[in-house]
Parts: C-alpha cells; structure tokens; sequence
C-alpha cells in the first residue's frame, strides 16, 4: 500500500515539473538582446592657440604659438585654422596683443595689432587718445586703482571761501599706472605718486589738460559691474567744469 503512495506522488511531481516547463516555454519570454552603440567619429580641426600667457601688450613670436586640434562643430568665431592659414606661426609672429591671452585660448586676429608703433598707441581703439595725469595715492583711492580698472574724475578747486568738487567724467579706462601696463601690474612695484595714464577723446583730453591747471584731480574707482564698456555713462551731462578754447569758454562735454 505504501509502495503505491509513493508511486503516485511520484507521479503527480513529474507532472507538475512538466506543466510548469510547458508554462514557461509558452510563456514566450524572449532572451534580452545586446545591442552596440554606434560611435560617432569626432572631427577637430587644427587650431591656432597660444602656447603660453600672452601679457596685454606681449609681442607674439612663434614660440609663443602652437596648433591644437578642436572639434570642428564647436570651432570659436574668429578662429586661425592650419587648413585656411598654414602659415600662420610666422604670419602673426612680433604683432602685439591688444588683450591678455591665455594658454591654450585660440588666437583671434582682432585681438593682435600689427604695428611698428609704440606700444601703448597700439592699444589705443581708433579715436581714442591717451592723456597722464598726476595723482597720488590717497587720490587713487588708497592706491587699489590699477591699470585696466574704470574710473570717474573727480576736480577739486580750493579758494578764499573754501574747497569745492565736482566730477566731470566718468567711466574712464585706466591705461598705466607710471609704466606699468595691466600685464605688469604683478611684476612692478607701484609707487606713492604716480602719474596715472587714460583713455580719453580728444574733447576729454582737453577738459583733463586744463583741470589739472585750476585744481587737483582725483580718481574714484568704480564697481565692476558699474565698469562695463556697455555701462559709459553721457560725459556731456557733466557741466560743471568751465574752459576756455580759441578764446571762447565752454563747458565739459560741449
């Protein structure tokens, strides 16, 4: 009797392992298929950049030049390419940098000037002159006025009836500081008086000039983001400098 149980549950387990294999294979579960991403190729192209830092007023040599691969879907406007200019470590090389550039920064010929000139007219933008005038420190706000920072002009008349200033321009570029440019400013010691360089107009210039003769000038740093080439302000609304030009006295800005 035992022998036949057993015969039977016997039985009935070979059976339910053979239904649940037919379960499964009709179940239709298919194997997971590997794929391969398909890679795309990267095309670059020969780039012109720097090889090292190229300090605001550097005169390139080839040395300071090298060709750099670059993908050629994200090449910078503007961009020296080996295919366009193949000779272009000897092309660009004793034109000087209008602004600093970077190791590794792709070369721009709008940033380079070519000129036998003395540096700083070659860093002047066309129309622009170049005017000093002497400050000292504690008129240079403390002395943390640097080449390249923008300023505002402040004068200063001094008379019977007391002292009076006024600011006259504003937003003015800051060329040197003595001899120092912004690429030296790391490597000279500035000293307490200094003649301070800026980037003025002629008309502006003029207005420097003779404000330097009626009283002290002072220059009054101005905030980054008060600094910006977007950010210049209407000189011409500043009307409280009077000069006299030709015979005929005018005011700043007219």
């Amino acid at each position: 009797m035992k022998f036949a149980r057993i015969f039977v549950l016997a039985i009935a387990v070979a059976a339910g392992f053979v239904a649940f294999r037919m379960v499964m294979m009709s179940s239709g579960t298919p194997e997971p298929e590997v794929t391969q991403a398909h890679v795309v190729e990267q095309k670059n192209a020969e780039v012109l950049v720097a090889g090292k830092d190229i300090l605001l007023g550097g005169k390139l040599s080839p040395a300071d030049l090298s060709w750099a691969p670059w993908p050629e879907d994200a090449l910078p406007n503007g961009a020296v390419l080996k295919k366009g200019s193949p000779g272009a470590l000897e092309e660009y090389s004793g034109q000087i940098a209008r602004a600093p550039i970077f190791a590794g920064e792709p070369i721009r010929p709008e940033r380079l000037i070519n000129t036998d000139k003395g540096f700083m007219s070659a860093i002047l933008p066309k129309g622009k002159r170049a005017i000093a005038v002497s400050v000292e420190a504690e008129t240079t706000a403390g002395g943390f006025i640097l080449p390249g920072d923008k300023v505002d002009l402040i004068l200063t008349r001094k008379s019977d009836r007391g002292a009076t200033s006024e600011t006259f321009l504003e937003n003015v570029r800051v060329l040197a500081i003595d001899t120092t440019t912004a690429g030296e400013q790391d490597q000279k010691n500035l000293s307490p008086k200094r003649t301070a360089t800026l980037e003025l107009t002629l008309s502006e210039s003029e207005v420097v000039a003779q404000s330097q003769q009626v009283g002290t000038i002072s220059l009054a740093l101005r905030s980054a983001l008060d600094s910006e080439d977007d950010a210049d302000e209407d000189n011409s609304r500043r009307r409280g400098v009077s000069y006299v030009k030709y015979g005929v006295t005018s005011q700043a800005g007219e």
